[in-house]
């Protein structure tokens, strides 16, 4: 057990230094991030999701942001630089790849919503909020490894409970603080001065995990709990 505890502050120690350092190359990052809050706050006016082609629109909003959020993470985490210069090549380089795995967790959800209609909300919100738990690897499997299709879900599942004790409980948090504060960005939608509050909150928020969770990602997936120990001596 003690091994687990060192394993863990190791790991959380990597993967916050690195954050720390890149931060200051994080803007394209946290612009991409408030636009994709006040989408959010957006999504959840009953006009925006009044019909079929108002959903595909916002699917496709939905999927264009994430292109931008994809490439300056992977400049950042992966390349160590801002992404200004490849921004340009943000929905070339991602769009097929989120699109994928956006399409793949909409069916999944729209599966839940239908399966998850009669069940008591706190029930059903709480399921929801365990499936986002064990799809919280998707973003950094997408930007980091190029995967798509139902496959990502599979993988996402598989590495969060793979490492469990170490991403799962900063994957706990995330998602719940998150869900949270998304929340918020909606009840306030028209309010400007609340919602710009939870709009700058959310961004900076997801801004600094985003960053944690990629190097966190980086270090777990390209070695083992073994094979960290063994580097560990």
């Amino acid at each position: 057990m003690n091994e687990r505890i060192i394993d863990f502050l190791e790991c959380s120690k990597y993967a916050f230094s690195e954050s720390v350092k890149k931060i200051k190359k994080s803007y394209i990052l946290f612009i991409s991030l408030i636009v994709r809050s006040i989408f959010e706050g957006m999504k959840g006016l009953s006009i925006l999701n009044s019909s079929y082609l108002a959903s595909l629109i916002n699917y496709l909003i939905e999927i264009l942001i994430l292109c931008f959020v994809a490439q300056a993470l992977r400049s950042i985490v992966l390349y160590n630089n801002t992404g200004k210069k490849s921004i340009e090549n943000s929905i070339s380089n991602f769009f097929y790849l989120i699109m994928s795995a956006m399409f793949s967790i909409y069916i999944v959800e729209l599966i839940f919503d239908n399966l998850l209609g009669g069940l008591n909300p706190t029930i059903a919100y709480t399921l929801k909020i365990l499936f986002k738990f064990f799809t919280s690897a998707v973003i950094e499997l997408v930007y980091i490894d190029s995967v798509y299709g139902f496959t990502i879900l599979i993988d996402s599942f598989n590495f969060v409970k793979n490492n469990l004790f170490i991403w799962g409980i900063y994957a706990l948090i995330y998602t719940l603080v998150e869900a949270f504060l998304i929340n918020k960005i909606v009840l306030n939608t028209l309010v400007f001065g609340n919602e710009f509050i939870f709009v700058m909150l959310l961004a900076v928020w997801e801004t600094s995990f985003l960053l944690f969770k990629g190097h966190l990602y980086k270090i777990l997936s390209k070695h083992s709990y073994g094979q960290r120990k063994f580097m560990r001596g």
